[in-house]
């Protein structure tokens, strides 16, 4: 979240000549299998919970990208996103809360159409990922053996997101967008530990992960 909220400060501080600093904002889907299995475990295993542990699969994500001034009819650039799921469940006595983080880099590659299709847009985005698990019990960090209890992650995201721009002044632009993404192998060793507080039981210790979005991005043109 950090490395975020840095590169939103230093994009305007570079080279002028950039074509765009864009933002979005957008509801996100996500599957991951080895994951879910371990939530599911959870449940199996504790049948006296009246409210199931939910899998991690609605969040939120937030962006900002920068594309370089080309005359090519693709462009380039780079991206920065977060993303955040919350898999919550209240029972008697009982509040159990799991905060899945992610925080993506990565460079774009960009097509924008002309003709009859000007507006539309089409970007593949090659992303390094990392991930951050954290537990809550009753409100308040699980601690388990001393330390608190949690998850870090690392692997790739490949994305294609395809956008339909509207002009609200010369140099801004709305942009709704639809996205799919594919990561083919996060390893995070500890996200079985922190979540079903068993080791290569379930799953092994990566994941691949699916996910889909939908938003509206702001795209602001020098």
């Amino acid at each position: 979240m950090r490395a975020l909220f840095l590169l939103l400060f230093l994009f305007p501080l570079v080279d002028t000549q950039a074509q765009e600093i864009e933002t979005d904002l957008s509801y996100k889907y996500m599957f991951a299998s080895n994951w879910d299995k371990s939530i599911q475990t959870y449940n199996f295993s504790r049948p006296f919970l009246t409210e199931k542990q939910p899998l991690f699969m609605h969040g939120i994500n937030g962006s900002v990208s920068y594309i370089f001034k080309s005359e090519n009819k693709f462009k380039q650039g780079i991206n920065a996103s977060y993303s955040h799921f919350s898999s919550y469940a209240e029972n008697v006595n009982f509040v159990n809360q799991y905060n899945l983080h992610f925080l993506n880099v990565g460079y774009i590659l960009r097509h924008e159409s002309t003709g009859s299709l000007k507006g539309l847009c089409t970007d593949f985005i090659l992303s390094a990922s990392s991930s951050a698990l954290f537990r809550n019990v009753n409100n308040e960090p699980f601690i388990d053996n001393d330390v608190r209890s949690k998850a870090f992650g690392i692997g790739g995201d490949l994305s294609v997101r395809t956008s339909y721009s509207f002009n609200i002044k010369n140099k801004i632009r709305l942009s709704p967008f639809v996205q799919i993404g594919y990561s083919p192998y996060l390893f995070s060793p500890n996200t079985e530990a922190v979540i079903n507080q068993t080791t290569g039981l379930v799953s092994p210790n990566f994941t691949d992960i699916f996910s889909s979005q939908v938003g509206l991005r702001v795209r602001l043109r020098e």
